[in-house]
């Protein structure tokens, strides 16, 4: 049996380099790529079972989610403008009646802008009323069923001591449109 002591030195050398083009192409084109394409599947799993998560805990408050969109359908104002339009004053009636304020100015909308899946009806008010009576008014306007948004506010001091104070004030109702809650892909068919 021939020992590698007897292979002449040239092909010795010829099979060594051999072996490490044969070693370096394995690794190239066989062992990296497959290296990579193990990490890249591992961080596709490990996005799929975060979506899979998220998935299970949407799932488990389905019955919270549609139970609150329908307080939100019953909270919603009229389709009808002008009953929409009186919805929104009977709700600022509630506000000013229960806080004790003053309603110096207010401007109801023209018309109301839509967007996408409800359309919203934008007012500015000035009122007058001392700290608490001002504090009321905002806290029931944000607590209040109807869905409407604080868009701006302004509070000024009108006299000396700051027991006046004048409150400044957009905000809009929002009206969900009937097409609003049928991007469910007929999950509303329950």
């Amino acid at each position: 049996m021939a020992s590698w002591k007897d292979i002449p030195r040239p092909t010795l050398l010829k099979i060594v380099a051999g072996a490490a083009v044969g070693l370096f192409v394995l690794d190239s084109f066989v062992i990296e790529p497959a290296f990579h394409a193990w990490s890249e599947q591992g961080e596709r799993i490990a996005a799929l079972r975060k979506k899979v998560d998220s998935g299970n805990k949407l799932l488990e408050r389905e019955k919270i989610i549609r139970d609150r969109w329908a307080d939100m359908q019953r909270a919603n104002l009229p389709d009808d403008d002008s009953a929409a339009m009186s919805g929104a004053i009977n709700a600022m009636a509630r506000w000013i009646l229960s806080s004790g304020i003053g309603l110096p100015s207010l401007t109801p909308p023209q018309q109301p802008r839509e967007d996408n899946g409800y359309d919203d009806f934008e007012f500015r008010a000035t009122v007058t009323g001392n700290e608490t009576s001002i504090g009321q008014f905002l806290y029931m306007m944000e607590t209040d069923p109807i869905p409407v948004n604080l868009e701006e506010c302004e509070i000024a001091t009108r006299d000396a001591k700051g027991e006046q104070l004048t409150l400044t004030a957009r905000f809009s109702f929002a009206r969900v449109t009937a097409d609003a809650g049928n991007n469910s892909n007929g999950r509303n068919a329950r």
